[in-house]
């Protein structure tokens, strides 16, 4: 009776180690295949925007700048409903997207992830819901960092080119600039099954102290105009 009692206690310790190793490998590939967390909180002192007509406010830095009156008309029903995310709410909303496989600007978001930390992320204004799966609008995100400005170059050129040439078929990066404001620009291909798509990933930034801001613009042609006028419009109070 006794060594059937000691088999039976090793047979529950067995069991009960195998079923906790397959626990954790399983919880281990989920967090792989599922990335997703809540990055903007009060606790976290994660920035934010504030919608002032049409004038987006960056909290807590108090800088502004200006997005087009039609970005804020009501979108149609068949589109993504959101085009603009402000609220931390907003803010961990579009992380989930940006890691939800399938989703049609999760490459360019993979980029932008890679260069620049999703929690810096203070604003995200488009032309169009993000995700609609179209290729004529203008998506635009903004991020404050503590990096400076070469920071922010050597990170585009080494982490996003070599992560845009990971998920896209082909990627090359040009500089620039625009008055104050250094560019560089992804020109990346994306192969569909009946389609090729041309499009440009670019980050325009600007150190304000110890600060740098950065723009991050994802469109195709016919965009450059109101470009310069969001940039334009930037203006850095803090």
């Amino acid at each position: 009776m006794k060594k059937y009692i000691q088999r039976l206690l090793v047979a529950i310790i067995a069991f009960s180690i195998g079923t906790a190793a397959i626990y954790l490998f399983a919880w281990d590939k989920i967090k792989t295949l599922n990335p997703y967390r809540a990055t903007h909180s009060s606790e976290n002192n994660s920035p934010y925007s504030l919608l002032e007509g049409r004038t987006v406010r960056l909290k807590p830095y108090d800088a502004t700048f200006d997005i087009p009156e039609d970005w804020l008309a009501p979108k149609p029903a068949l589109e993504p409903p959101k085009n603009l995310y402000l609220s931390w709410q907003d803010f961990n909303e579009l992380n989930q997207l940006d890691f939800n496989n399938g989703f049609s600007d999760e490459e360019d978001a993979k980029v932008m992830n890679s260069v620049l930390p999703f929690e810096n992320c203070a604003a995200h204004v488009g032309s169009k819901g993000w995700g609609n799966g179209l290729t004529s609008d203008l998506q635009a995100r903004v991020f404050v960092v503590d990096s400076n400005s070469q920071q922010v170059t050597e990170k585009i050129k080494y982490q996003g080119l070599n992560k845009a040439l990971g998920v896209f078929e082909k990627a090359s990066l040009t500089s620039g600039n625009y008055g104050t404001w250094e560019k560089q620009t992804m020109g990346v291909l994306k192969m569909g099954s009946h389609t090729l798509l041309f499009k440009d990933i670019d980050f325009y930034y600007r150190s304000f102290g110890n600060k740098t801001v950065v723009f991050v613009f994802i469109h195709q042609s016919g965009w450059d105009e109101t470009i310069k006028q969001i940039l334009s419009s930037f203006k850095w109070t803090n």
